[in-house]
């Protein structure tokens, strides 16, 4: 019995020293500073299946911000982008192209970069579509111009010819 005190009183130890050892920046050991993200990420979840969106979006905010974390940082980047789909028209469309793009350079190999691929595909399609739109509408602005000019510049015409047609008549007298 003394024995197995003995055995865990120095396995205890190791742990607090272990833990003191991984220590980050901020000061907090590295096995909390995950579990809070994943934590935050639990909770974001929760948010998500209440409808609440918004404290869901809050709470993704925290974990993409905080440290890098395969596993609960990619998601995080996914989820995020997704909710961003809803909002803000197209600035919510741009910031959704961005996240995924940050999740694809961050962690190349993650399942949710993966899963996120075909719609950042689509969403730069979608880009370009808009893209080739107004440029087409500026086309279509400047062929109306155009038109409007190539019109008068007839009617200029026109007006010459009679008033070279008169001037004609009027020297023939």
């Amino acid at each position: 019995m003394r024995f197995d005190r003995i055995a865990f009183s120095v396995l205890l130890f190791l742990l607090v020293i272990n833990a003191g050892c991984a220590v980050l920046d901020g000061g907090m050991p590295r096995f909390m500073l995950f579990s809070e993200q994943e934590r935050t990420l639990t909770e974001a979840r929760v948010q998500l299946r209440l409808g609440n969106e918004q404290k869901a979006h809050d709470l993704l905010e925290k974990v993409v911000d905080g440290a890098p974390a395969t596993g609960i940082s990619d998601e995080a980047f996914f989820r995020l982008a997704l909710l961003s789909l809803r909002g803000d028209g197209m600035k919510g469309v741009q910031l959704a192209q961005t996240l995924l793009e940050k999740l694809s350079g961050k962690y190349p190999d993650s399942l949710w970069t993966r899963q996120s691929a075909p719609l950042l595909a689509h969403l730069a399609e979608a880009r370009a579509l808009r893209n080739r739109q107004r440029e087409m509408k500026s086309l279509k602005e400047q062929n109306l111009s155009l038109s409007r000019d190539n019109k008068e510049m007839r009617q200029s015409l026109e007006q010459l010819k009679r008033l070279d047609m008169e001037l004609e008549q009027k020297i023939k007298r």
